[in-house]
């Protein structure tokens, strides 16, 4: 069996409809079309707002409308919650994936080119490939993640900003405005229907009554209609015709605005005790007057005018504030005022000196408009005005007469008003203070300080950060980069390479043969880069300029290291892992000799082969240097299983 109910929330004027089962179609239709819709993680339907159509099918349904046990601040909670949920859910895949380019890529930095020659180019490309699509949906997860924590920190924003006592008395006077309208249209349609209810009304009344009712006659499968007037006056129907149809639409009409007309009344009377409860507005506390000073937004102006309606303080005109330059005064509503200062005799001087008028001159001239106090009161508003004349070096401020002459063109005219007493505009030092700005005072530390937004944990800011660099790579993409027999330097064994090098502040470091830049991150791991120089030289293009976009505060030489000479200079530390084919390694530890200072020392990886232990081992145990044979498989994840040696050389 199906079981409804249905509630009301004033706070924000939404109907809501509970029911226990699935709607059948046809109950479905009938409430999608008064406009409630199905919201699935509440379990209910909720229409935008009220009316009395709506309330008409909730209380045929349910038999009454109760309030609603959920406040705003509840359901806004709710929502949070559930969205900080989604947040967790996407950030937790968003590291998942992250983490798996991590383990595609885990000898591959993020950001370094994909090297072709310790894999197959179609293994590289395939890798990329995975990478960028892994990097692509981190990038995506974090940042739907970031939306849905936004959503929820609006989710208590919004429902705080509603209670806020200014928010919520525009609220009120939105309410009021809706209030006055509906009373008028009842009222109007009250005075038509006592109209049309006149016994003995002839054709000319009637016609005169509906010239002015704008009450019309719709025909069946029509969007427009033909109104009562039109058919009076072409005959197409009787007085009596007109009079039934006519109080019907009336009486509906003050029904449906009366049930308005409560339904505000009551909305207005929970807003008023909402803001009592909440400690109300400056005009609830203070007895605000011409003169004072009120605090809106951190500087205290001067109230020349107190604005009323329905006997309440509805807004204050002031002096502008200091970022208005171009009038003397402002306006704001009651709301916004958040202090009031007692007025001060300067101030309320200066206020009832902007408040007096200039003098209205009465005096004729060349083109003016000659006429009696008479014919000026006779002539139609229309075509008559007063205009202020501001102070200029002939004259103080004054005000004049002017009225639209016919004839050759319109154009207006001053009047001058031949039985009234002369009156010429006042002299520049009887100038009036009506152009005066009083001046506004700053709040030295305003009361409307806002809250300082709570700084993310250390551990999100990181984890953020973590993503935005993920962003900065995608803008490039990952890139496949042909590099044969580069093989480069496990991340543990460069450390060690560096540590065996005993790198000092001061001193200038030599790779000449970095490659994707292991051995560098090692160095600035182990040092304050700001301590030492250090030159690379890498023979591939795309990796010297990877290299130089990294670490822009070292030089970065694009050449063939064995073709390098005096241009490098002589360095205090060199740390290279040289190509092996071919006797490379050879070649380029003998040319590293030439380039170290006295005192200097090489560290070197070299293949553990007998053309090695022929050229290198001599030299080495020469100049009193370590030779120490490394695991067997300490490049396996490099893409080659040579074996190796690791050795240093002190000049």
């Amino acid at each position: 069996m199906q079981n409804l109910s249905a509630t009301y929330s004033p706070e924000d004027n939404k109907l809501r409809l509970y029911s226990t089962s699935r709607l059948d179609d046809g109950l479905y239709k009938r409430v999608h079309e008064a406009g409630f819709r199905f919201a699935p993680k509440q379990d209910l339907f909720v229409a935008p707002a009220w009316s009395p159509s709506r309330e008409d099918l909730l209380l045929e349904l349910c038999g009454e409308v109760g309030d609603e046990d959920t406040t705003l601040v509840d359901r806004a909670e709710d929502r949070a919650d559930r969205f900080e949920d989604y947040s967790e859910k996407r950030a937790s895949e968003a590291h998942t994936a992250r983490e798996a380019v991590a383990a595609i890529a885990d000898h591959i930095p993020l950001g370094q080119p994909i090297l072709v020659g310790h894999h197959s180019e179609r293994h590289a490309r395939r890798d990329a490939e995975r990478i960028e699509n892994g990097m692509r949906r981190a990038v995506n997860l974090w940042e739907t993640s970031e939306y849905w924590t936004r959503r929820a920190t609006g989710a208590r924003r919004h429902a705080e900003y509603k209670q806020k006592p200014d928010v919520r008395h525009r609220r009120i006077r939105t309410l009021e405005a809706d209030l006055r309208k509906h009373r008028r249209e009842s009222a109007e349609a009250s005075e038509n229907l006592t109209k049309w209810q006149t016994e003995g009304l002839t054709l000319e009344q009637a016609k005169q009554i509906a010239a002015f009712d704008h009450v019309s006659i719709y025909e069946q499968g029509k969007t427009w209609g033909t109104s009562v007037y039109s058919m009076l006056a072409d005959e197409k129907m009787t007085v009596e015709q007109a009079r039934e149809h006519c109080i019907p639409v009336h009486r509906q009409t003050i029904a449906w605005r009366q049930r308005w007309i409560m339904h505000l009344e009551n909305r207005l009377a929970y807003e008023r005790a909402m803001l009592d409860e909440n400690g109300g507005i400056a005009s609830d506390h203070h007895d605000i007057k011409p003169g004072g000073r009120v605090l809106v937004g951190g500087e205290w102006l001067v109230v020349i005018r107190v604005n009323r309606a329905s006997g309440r303080i509805n807004s204050v005109t002031t002096s502008a504030p200091a970022v208005v330059h171009w009038r003397n005064e402002w306006k704001y509503g009651i709301e916004e005022v958040k202090g009031y200062r007692e007025p001060e005799a300067t101030d309320a001087a200066a206020v009832k000196a902007t408040k007096k008028l200039s003098p209205l001159t009465n005096y004729p001239g060349e083109g003016f408009l000659e006429m009696t106090a008479a014919q000026w009161k006779n002539r139609p508003d229309d075509y008559k005005s007063v205009r202020k004349i501001a102070a200029d070096d002939k004259h103080g401020a004054h005000r004049i007469r002017r009225a639209l002459v016919a004839g050759d063109g319109y154009r207006l005219a001053q009047v001058y008003i031949t039985d009234q007493k002369r009156v010429d505009p006042p002299a520049v030092e009887s100038n009036t203070p009506e152009a005066v700005r009083i001046e506004s005072q700053r709040e030295p530390s305003s009361v409307e300080s806002r809250m300082a937004e709570p700084a993310a944990p250390v551990e999100t800011r990181e984890k953020g950060e973590d993503f935005d660099r993920l962003r900065e790579l995608l803008r490039a993409g990952v890139q496949v980069v042909s590099a044969p027999q580069l093989f480069p330097t496990p991340s543990a064994l460069a450390a060690r390479m560096v540590e065996e090098a005993a790198i000092e502040e001061g001193d200038s470091v030599g790779e000449f043969s970095a490659g994707t830049g292991r051995i560098i991150n090692a160095i600035f791991e182990a040092i304050d880069r700001t301590t030492i120089t250090v030159t690379a030289v890498e023979i591939n293009h795309a990796l010297s300029r990877t290299l130089a976009a990294s670490h822009p505060d070292i030089k970065v030489v694009c050449a063939d290291f064995l073709e390098c000479g005096d241009e490098l200079g002589l360095f205090d530390r060199i740390i290279i892992n040289p190509p092996f084919a071919n006797g490379q390694d050879i070649a380029h530890i003998s040319h590293a000799l030439d380039f170290m200072k006295p005192g200097a020392r090489l560290v070197a990886i070299c293949a553990n082969g007998p053309r090695q232990n022929e050229k290198l081992l001599p030299l080495v145990e020469a100049r009193g240097g370590t030779w120490e044979e490394l695991p067997e498989g300490t490049f396996v994840e490099s893409g080659t299983n040579v074996r190796t040696v690791l050795l240093t050389i002190d000049v």
